[in-house]
């Protein structure tokens, strides 16, 4: 008889309910982020500039998003690790494909940031605020690039490693 071993590899959905940063319960009323001027109503972050200083200016109330909380706190839920000999030739255009992939997953859903980088001797390592955009950047790099991805799922916490190497 086989037993069916747990692959972190293949989990598809990311279950966001165990995310600490994001409160089960909404608020009642409507909200804005003073620093990405995000918006909440229902549950929901969005982005609507016109609409933010419309809020803004009408009082509504003023908290922090999720994303720039887990900024300020510096609590990433994914890492993207770059490696290899093929990261020093090409570190910009890599790090260029990383925030467009930003820039376009921001505007479906503003909660989905880079935190920031991180610099060492054998590569570069991505933070983002979000597992899903941690494997989209992974998934891009890929494609622009080639290359090998790995993507580890972390079983008791929301985190994503990914790590992409090319040595030529």
């Amino acid at each position: 008889m086989t037993t069916s071993r747990f692959q972190p590899a293949s989990r598809k959905n990311v279950d966001r309910t165990d995310d600490p940063y994001i409160p089960r319960k909404g608020t009642p009323e409507t909200g804005v982020c003073t620093e990405c001027h995000a918006i909440n109503r229902k549950k929901r972050w969005y982005a609507d500039e016109a609409e933010y200083a419309v809020l803004a200016r009408s009082g509504a109330a003023h908290r922090r998003c999720p994303a720039c909380r887990k900024i300020a706190d510096g609590f990433p839920s994914g890492v993207v690790s770059l490696r290899g000999r093929f990261l020093r030739a090409h570190r910009e255009e890599l790090l260029t494909v990383a925030r467009n992939e930003e820039r376009r997953a921001r505007g479906n859903n503003p909660l989905e940031r880079i935190l920031g980088l991180r610099e060492g001797n054998d590569g570069v390592e991505i933070l983002t605020t979000d597992e899903k955009l941690a494997q989209r950047i992974g998934r891009e790099i890929r494609k622009a690039f080639r290359g090998s991805v790995v993507y580890r799922w972390s079983e008791d916490a929301n985190l994503l490693r990914v790590t992409w190497a090319r040595d030529a």
